[in-house]
């Protein structure tokens, strides 16, 4: 009897495990890495150096210096409601959740080259966040990931910039301290800004680039599961109500697997994804170092080439406080 209390037991574990690993891979798929790129410089900014928080708190650069070393660091602080946090298939609330992250960020852009029609410069920065799920169940699941990137921008005179760069990224659980993520992904890049009118600044942005990752330790066929290609277009609007600014923007991404491991199928695959993002930002500073905000945003992704539906839709909203500095 008691070898029998103790095989189900060992069963039941071994269940637990294997599903809190899709689960936790689910995650790693829906979780949003933005790469650094320039973003669109304010219609009244003078022509210095500064930079702008991302939706998730890494920071960008934004405006160029001709000559000199400018860094920045700072705090980035977000509370949200996310509705489906393992990018589940299904309906849109799949283990909803309450989410805190909390980022701290810094780089800089070093000495700039003027050519004869355009101006490079090279960018570094890093950051480190802690991503904490509030549902009590959930906390096995909570995660720190410490992120780092170089670039180099080419900033035309006829407005369009060209960049190239490499990204890393590498996430380890809270309660165990282990790995289960990292990648390294190679890019090159385009985009341009300009004035619609006198408040209100257009901003598209473009890149290709090759994910290169380690998926933990679930396995010798899960090891390269999410290599793939990606190719990524946006759209944003920044426009200025009085001193609060508003941001929407639409990112449509096309992302190609040739190592996917479909469970279903035992063997490798090809897989496609197209996935959309609409979000909406509402900024508006207390100071001239701090700011805090309203944000929200819904992504859908379809998928094909495998058996197991990889499908989902999610939803966000929350707040979030920023406080930066600039040397």
């Amino acid at each position: 009897m008691k070898n029998l209390i103790y095989i189900s037991a060992l069963c039941s574990s071994l269940l637990l495990s294997a599903q809190n690993a899709q689960q936790n891979q689910s995650r790693i798929e829906g979780t949003d890495r933005p790469q650094p790129a320039p973003l669109a410089q304010d219609a009244t900014s003078s022509n210095n150096e500064t930079v702008e928080s991302s939706d998730t708190g890494a920071q960008r650069p934004v405006l160029l210096s001709k000559s000199g070393i400018s860094g920045f660091f700072g705090y980035d602080s977000k509370y949200f409601y996310r509705s489906n946090p393992f990018a589940l298939e299904g309906k849109l609330k799949q283990q909803k959740t309450g989410m805190w992250t909390n980022t701290f960020f810094g780089g800089a852009s070093l000495s700039s080259m003027e050519l004869d029609s355009s101006i490079v410069t090279p960018y570094i920065g890093g950051s480190w966040t802690t991503n904490d799920y509030l549902e009590d169940n959930l906390d096995q699941f909570n995660f720190n990931t410490a992120s780092a990137y170089g670039l180099l921008l080419a900033q035309h005179e006829s407005g369009w910039s060209g960049r190239v760069g490499i990204s890393y990224f590498s996430d380890r659980l809270t309660e165990t301290d282990t790995e289960d993520y990292s990648e390294y992904f190679p890019n090159i890049g385009i985009s341009k800004a300009y004035n619609l009118s006198a408040d209100v600044i257009g901003y598209f942005d473009a890149y290709f680039g090759l994910h290169e990752s380690t998926v933990g330790t679930y396995g010798e066929n899960f090891q390269d599961n999410l290599d793939n290609m990606e190719i990524t277009g946006s759209y944003s609007l920044f426009y200025n109500y009085g001193n609060i600014k508003i941001t929407p923007k639409y990112t449509l991404s096309f992302r190609s697997f040739d190592k996917y491991y479909d469970i279903a199928k035992g063997t490798a695959v090809d897989r496609d994804d197209l996935i959309h993002n609409f979000s909406l930002k509402a900024e508006l500073p207390i100071s001239g170092s701090v700011k805090v905000g309203l944000f929200g945003g819904y992504t859908s992704r379809d998928s094909s080439g495998t058996v197991t539906s990889n499908d989902y839709e999610n939803l966000d909203a929350g707040l979030g406080l920023t406080l930066k500095a600039t040397f």
